[in-house]
């Protein structure tokens, strides 16, 4: 009796596996804005079969992330400027809190770690002028925010800064690298703030560091 209800779950998976997929790859720029998709290349490149991979594109269309180009094709929606700056309103609302909440239930020494990976690439930054792997940049950044979000106490909370920063990714060093040591000192002075147990500090720190961020893009946008 229950057999139907296990085979009908696989491809309910799958789709939601393509799907998670092909958000990172919009999100990432991978997947570009006003780029039309094609079933056939996605699915190759994926390497699943087209019913689970509509399914995924029906879902990322009610999410808003793609949209109908004519009856048949559908292309990645472009995020606006406006839709940008809120996405980064809500982070400036919750990441400061989440670095405030954390403070006592954080690792220090998974702190300490990323700070002295932090030092060392302010250093390289400093001799190199520019972000020599943009890759680990975004790896680290990602780590910390992660770690500060996760012993917030919060889930709730720790998930949806995860899902905003997803959504925000689209402008990392690689596109801004004058960006990159000054990104490393805020994070070394979050750390700092929250290493010394002051979380009115760690959240100050954590509010002037999205405030910055929203500031650089703002300045990049405008050289477009």
């Amino acid at each position: 009796m229950n057999r139907p209800a296990l085979d009908d779950a696989a491809p309910r998976r799958l789709a939601y596996e393509v799907h998670r997929r092909l958000e990172d790859m919009i999100f990432s720029g991978k997947l570009r804005s006003g780029e039309v998709l094609t079933e056939r290349r996605l699915a190759e490149a994926l390497d699943v079969s087209r019913t689970p991979l509509r399914d995924a594109l029906l879902m990322l269309e009610s999410e808003g992330l793609l949209k109908r180009r004519g009856a048949r094709y559908l292309e990645v929606r472009q995020m606006t400027v406006p839709e940008y700056m809120q996405v980064l309103n809500i982070r400036r609302l919750l990441e400061p809190e989440a670095a405030r909440l954390c403070v006592g239930r954080v690792d220090l020494a998974r702190l300490a770690e990323l700070r002295g990976r932090l030092e060392a690439m302010v250093a390289a930054s400093a001799e190199a002028r520019s972000v020599e792997d943009p890759d680990a940049s975004a790896e680290i950044d990602a780590a910390m925010h992660d770690e500060i979000a996760g012993a917030s106490g919060n889930p709730l909370m720790a998930n949806l800064i995860r899902d905003l920063r997803r959504r925000t990714r689209i402008f990392d060093l690689g596109r801004m690298p004058d960006r990159a040591a000054s990104v490393y000192r805020e994070h070394i002075d979050i750390i700092a703030a929250i290493e010394s147990g002051d979380g009115n500090a760690a959240a100050e720190a954590m509010t002037r560091h999205i405030d910055n961020v929203k500031a650089s893009i703002i300045r990049h946008l405008s050289t477009i």
